[in-house]
């Protein structure tokens, strides 16, 4: 039990690090998020389908499980869209900052979905996530692209904390098959895109190839589908206080990879935002477990 558990947190923190080379590297390619989008799930797709091959197992779900499994490629592929047009308005560190009032979102949705009404600890935790975001803002107005990319960030973050629920949700579907479903539906959001991007889109250099397989094979494949694993199977606020290490993973990235500056205000927001996430969500735990 317990050795399942701390393979569980060690899948989480690999999870976590792949997932955090996606803001990185987007930003370093300089490619249409709806072509990043494409490729990165096309890869994600052929891949688990041929290990499913290799393994004869089938990937496709029974026609009962269409709907949810619909649902969760849509609100993925949307979480995706906005998170990458986050990355291309602002930066990658204030796009990671953004996605990462996730926490806080949870706890509302919590509140929505499970009647798991917050505390006023919890409110206090929400509201200091947000004055986290309001440090990290440069100016209140969707002519700066870097607000507009901050609030893309944050509407990101609503949808990825709608993931986990719905994977909890509809848990009776196998992992392997919620995971393809997941990737196939997305994947198709993207791919009716392709025919109206301009032709400057498709030109990829050397760079660009190699990124977006990069970003394919191990944040996707791997990293989306062992997270799909973790967040299946442990407890919502264990990975989320993992999913943390995103931040200052992403922070360190930007700053040796990209020379993005690692400016008082933005170390500041996102220590509040991690504060106030990481409190909230052990506080409601222990609620959960000690009511």
């Amino acid at each position: 039990m317990q050795t399942s558990f701390w393979r569980l947190i060690l899948l989480a923190v690999i999870a976590v690090f792949l997932m955090a080379l996606v803001p990185v590297t987007i930003k370093l390619i300089q490619v249409s998020p709806w072509m990043v989008g494409f490729v990165r799930l096309l890869i994600a797709v052929v891949g688990l389908y041929l290990f499913a091959k290799a393994c004869k197992q089938s990937v496709w779900s029974q026609k009962q499980n269409w709907l949810p499994i619909t649902l969760i490629g849509l609100t993925f592929a949307i979480h995706w869209l906005t998170y990458f047009y986050s990355i291309q308005f602002s930066t990658a560190s204030i796009a990671a900052i953004g996605v990462s009032t996730y926490g806080a979102h949870l706890l509302l949705l919590g509140w929505w979905f499970h009647g798991q009404r917050p505390s006023l600890f919890e409110f206090l935790c929400v509201s200091l996530a947000f004055v986290g975001v309001f440090f990290v803002v440069p100016e209140f107005s969707l002519k700066n692209e870097m607000t507009l990319g901050l609030v893309l960030g944050v509407l990101s973050g609503l949808l990825y904390a709608c993931l986990p629920i719905l994977h909890q949700k509809y848990k009776h579907i196998n992992n392997q098959r919620r995971a393809f479903g997941q990737f196939f539906i997305a994947m198709w959001v993207f791919a009716i895109s392709l025919p109206f991007l301009p032709v400057k889109a498709f030109e990829l250099n050397n760079d660009a190839v190699i990124g977006l397989v990069i970003l394919g094979i191990f944040s996707t494949l791997i990293g989306h589908s062992l997270w799909v694993k973790v967040t299946t199977e442990l407890n919502h606020v264990v990975s989320s206080v993992v999913y943390y290490l995103y931040v200052p993973i992403t922070l360190l990235l930007s700053f040796f990879v990209l020379d993005e500056p690692l400016t008082s205000n933005k170390l500041i927001g996102a220590s509040l935002i991690i504060v106030a996430n990481v409190a909230g969500l052990i506080y409601r735990s222990r609620r959960i477990h000690n009511p």
